[in-house]
């Protein structure tokens, strides 16, 4: 019997609600003070729970900062309040001071000494979740007690997934410092987003000048997703434009975006198709982003969220694997590839294990994710190894000597893969021959050759193809364009080299065939070249100095 009572005077003096009642006030002696440790918890609401010092024998103590769901209250959605004591010394008398709360799921309004101070989003029944936003209020003079003992009142919503104080460590400061401290962190993400969006216009830019180089486009879509998704954190953002709760969303189809568009250009790069297990992430993946904009209930988005991070997960470790092979393959950018990516990867790992409740949000740098840390090395070092390729495939390649365009067999394969682009996109493209000169001496062609390609060049566009078909016909591929287009564009370009050379006192007659891809009729590129092969040999037949069309 004596043991029983023993055992129950044990229990209650551990229970929190014993220990609510002796839970001692944090001194600000210095600024800024951290406010993590214990403060008092509550679930439920009624609003005399702002008044200060009330009785705590229905209060319980709770861990800051952390979630709810972590330390007993699993499954928990609603409403619930904290509270802690602050004890202001009179040294501090001059200060302004602020708070720091940072990010709270979902909702909050902040009360000191039963006055309101500020809130964050909105409550039911007009919700908006705020739960990415960053916290930061003044503690007004007037409502401060120096010298004295103040308490601080937090009222939380969460409508799902975790709740409360989520971290960094909350803490005072002045206002200045903690404006300040705000200021940067979105400094920062603005200075990150405008780097991504500048790498994206540049490769945008490289796709345009040569449409088969894909890998570009995938690379610039995956820097505007993370670009729009690190600004959705920004205090001072998207949020003011479309609220709390379309900055979520936003967040939320900006990271299914860059997770879905972050492996292709690897795989292009590495000249392997991508496995049938990504192609099946990505088409998810695109479904969630769909759901992200068009479904009501924000909770139920978290499932994406989840999702989107296994997948991450997955894709980096497939796309480690094919870069290490292209370091065993000996690529020049291979290595610092590997090792950008890498440090990435850790990045992004750490923040998910960090969104998933297994490790404490914490200061990084002057945000609270690590995964900026590994973009920025990542992406300098991939857009260079892009803009390498790129010029190394537009110039590196076997040139002709006398006009420095590239020979025949590298204009089939241009065309070949610019062929595949217009039948799966159903766009326009018409190639054209251009046979320079009438019967002049082998040592006049290389010379007449060189001066035409230097007049077409100032008329083409940089998406066209210029290559030398055979000792004075050219050949010429034209993306986006129809054949009547192309008539004028070859009109042009005869009126051009007929009329642009001072140095010959007659005119050069220019003769052009042209012809039109059409996907029932061609196959494969020699096809299409036969065919305006064939043009060119009747406008020859009939006189020269003209251009025709295929039948």
């Amino acid at each position: 019997m004596v043991t029983r009572l023993a055992l129950v005077l044990v229990l209650a003096a551990a229970s929190p609600l014993a220990a609510a009642d002796d839970l001692p006030p944090i001194t600000v002696e210095r600024l800024p003070t951290s406010l993590s440790g214990e403060w008092l918890f509550r679930v439920g609401h009624d609003p005399a729970w702002a008044s200060p010092f009330r009785e705590r024998r229905s209060w319980q103590r709770i861990r800051v900062p952390g979630a709810w769901e972590k330390q007993g209250y699993q499954g928990y959605s609603g409403h619930a309040w904290y509270r802690v004591a602050l004890f202001i010394p009179s040294q501090l008398a001059g200060e302004e001071f602020g708070l720091d709360l940072g990010q709270i799921g979902d909702v909050d309004e902040v009360f000191l000494n039963g006055r309101p101070v500020g809130s964050t989003g909105s409550f039911p029944p007009r919700f908006d979740k705020a739960s990415m936003a960053h916290r930061h209020y003044r503690l007004p003079r007037s409502v401060l007690r120096v010298g004295e003992f103040n308490e601080l009142a937090i009222h939380v919503y969460n409508d799902s997934r975790f709740g409360g104080l989520l971290g960094p460590s909350p803490s005072v400061d002045t206002h200045q410092n903690v404006l300040r401290h705000a200021f940067l962190r979105d400094l920062f993400a603005y200075c990150l987003a405008t780097l991504l969006v500048t790498l994206a216009a540049l490769h945008v830019v490289l796709f345009l000048a040569q449409r088969s180089r894909t890998e570009h486009v995938f690379f610039a879509g995956f820097m505007v997703a993370c670009g729009a998704y690190f600004l959705s954190y920004a205090y001072w953002g998207p949020a003011l434009v479309l609220g709390h709760s379309g900055a979520f969303r936003l967040s939320i189809v900006a990271l299914l975006g860059a997770v879905a568009l972050f492996p292709p250009a690897f795989y292009r790069v590495a000249g392997r198709s991508q496995p049938i297990v990504i192609v099946a992430m990505q088409a998810v993946l695109a479904l969630g982003a769909a759901f992200a904009v068009a479904w009501r209930d924000e909770g139920d988005l978290y499932v994406w969220v989840h999702l989107a991070e296994a997948a991450a997960l997955a894709i980096s470790v497939l796309v480690l694997r094919t870069l290490v092979h292209l370091v065993r393959r000996g690529h020049p950018w291979s290595v610092a590839l590997l090792v950008t990516s890498g440090l990435f990867v850790v990045a992004v790992a750490w923040d998910i294990l960090v969104d998933v409740g297994l490790l404490q949000r914490s200061h990084v740098v002057v945000g609270e994710m690590a995964a900026p840390i590994g973009l920025v090395p990542f992406a300098l070092v991939f857009s260079l190894a892009l803009s390498y390729t790129w010029v190394e495939h537009r110039w590196g390649e076997p040139l002709d000597l006398a006009t420095g365009l590239i020979p025949r067999d590298r204009f089939v394969e241009r065309l070949s893969m610019e062929l595949e682009r217009a039948r799966r996109t159903r766009s326009a493209l018409a190639v054209a021959l251009l046979r320079v000169g009438g019967r002049v001496e082998d040592t006049g062609v290389d010379q007449i050759a060189a001066r035409a390609v230097q007049l077409m060049r100032q008329s083409l566009r940089q998406i066209d193809v210029l290559a030398r078909y055979d000792r004075d016909t050219f050949a010429l591929l034209l993306a986006d364009t129809e054949e009547r287009t192309a008539m004028t564009i070859l009109e042009r370009l005869r009126r051009a080299v007929a009329e642009g050379d001072p140095t010959r006192h007659e005119k050069v007659p220019t003769t052009a065939g042209v012809a039109q891809f059409r996907a029932t009729r061609h196959v494969v590129a020699e096809e299409l070249l036969e065919e305006a092969e064939a043009a060119l040999y009747a406008a020859l037949a009939e006189g020269g100095d003209c251009t025709a069309t295929a039948p």
